[in-house]
């Protein structure tokens, strides 16, 4: 491969999972000394493994442009995929050769046609080959159910996928976990390249000072302040573990205090006493994000089975190859992997304030005896879900550019 592009429309100013994301595939390039380039939306400011991305893309891969609540997947598509490759055009051709790869970690079939339209317009011995990560099943979900024209989505899935091979027969379409792949195959009716999820954090966290031992065990709550995180689950969690000995003391990152049909969890949480629940308001850079990872005894996900029944989770993903305890709901991708893996979790059985209280009463009991078990096996974990897992199945995937 003589150049990587990485085109991540996911990649903004707060950087987030996807900056560790996209920084591990970097730095796994430079090792095989492939020179890479970074694209990512407008406004981004962070810089990457000393690289500063260049901003191209206007929006992210969940905005929409629908008015009509009856013709809104045809809006979506046609619209957003033009803006896509406007964005997209934006790019020097000639910084692209038949022997580079175009990696996009996040699309949907909102920017997938536009890839397909962007690769026609160079000249067919010029074309570099495409892998898209297709990473979110969006129309599985709840919201897009009760929408009115749902199927059109998987139609634009087969049409864009469609055109992608069409135009560049050596492009793969890819997913990151076993779920997403077989629910994509079933949509586009194409294959589905299933490639890890690269989000080993524990050379990272290696660097940093662990914290002493502390007689009362942390739990934290990282990422989105949204409903199928389980955020709003969170205060009856709390409530419920309150009578434990040793008590629990909770770390819940808010990222957002506007988010939507959360205010009566957070004015709840706000009533904790400081020693209980201490509560970190907005974004946090790498260095406050894996500084609050290093407090942690448990890793807190009551995330909805609905949602990531398909989808990985990369707070998941960071706290397995760190060896750390986890507690997650059944049905879910995470649920699968710890199973799969003989992690050191536990897994309630429903997505209830309930089930997950007493989820997380069992890993403060059995505590000592689930960090051995995540340690032990953290990896095995690590080497299945690490970038350079990622590049080699997908570099041996690639054809060679035809002579």
């Amino acid at each position: 491969m003589r150049h990587v592009h990485i085109c991540d429309p996911q990649l903004f100013a707060a950087g987030g999972h996807c900056l560790n994301h996209d920084a591990q595939l970097i730095r796994d390039l430079r090792r095989r000394n492939i020179p890479v380039s970074l694209y990512a939306r407008k406004g981004c400011q962070q810089v990457c493994e000393g690289l500063t991305p260049e901003p191209i893309f206007s929006h992210d891969m969940f905005s929409e442009a629908a008015t009509d609540p009856l013709v809104w997947p045809i809006e979506n598509f046609n619209a957003l995929n033009q803006l896509f490759l406007a964005d997209l055009s934006r790019i020097p051709a000639d910084r692209f050769t038949a022997n580079d790869l175009v990696y996009f970690p996040n699309l949907l079939q909102n920017q997938l046609y536009a890839v397909a339209l962007w690769l026609a317009s160079f000249p067919v011995e010029k074309r570099p080959v495409a892998a898209v990560m297709l990473r979110f099943f969006n129309q599985g979900m709840d919201y897009i159910q009760s929408r009115a024209n749902k199927e059109l989505i998987g139609a634009f899935y087969r049409y864009a996928g469609r055109a992608l091979l069409s135009v560049q027969p050596r492009s793969w379409l890819c997913a990151d976990t076993r779920e997403l792949a077989v629910a994509y195959q079933k949509t586009i009716e194409l294959p589905v390249l299933l490639l890890p999820d690269p989000m080993d954090v524990s050379a990272l966290l290696a660097g940093l000072t662990a914290r002493p031992p502390s007689p009362r065990p942390v739990v934290i709550y990282q990422g989105y302040t949204h409903h199928n995180k389980g955020f709003h689950l969170l205060p009856d969690i709390i409530d419920a573990c309150s009578g434990l000995n040793p008590r629990p003391r909770f770390l819940v990152q808010v990222q957002n205090r506007k988010a939507e049909g959360m205010g009566p969890a957070l004015e709840r949480l706000d009533r904790y006493g400081p020693d209980d629940v201490e509560i970190i308001n907005g974004f946090l850079s790498a260095d406050e994000y894996f500084k609050m990872f290093v407090k942690s005894d448990i890793v807190l996900l009551p995330y909805s089975p609905l949602f990531y029944r398909y989808g990985s989770s990369g707070v998941f993903t960071e706290s397995a190859s760190a060896g750390k305890v986890v507690v997650v709901s059944d049905g879910t991708v995470p649920a699968r992997q710890i199973r799969e893996y003989n992690l050191g979790g536990v897994i309630a059985p429903e997505w209830t304030s309930g089930a997950m209280a007493h989820a997380v009463t069992s890993a403060v009991r059995d505590l000592s005896v689930l960090q051995k078990r995540s340690e032990a096996n953290a990896a095995r974990f690590r080497r299945a879900n690490c970038a350079q897992a990622l590049w080699d199945k997908l570099f041996a995937s690639i054809k060679p550019a035809p002579n």
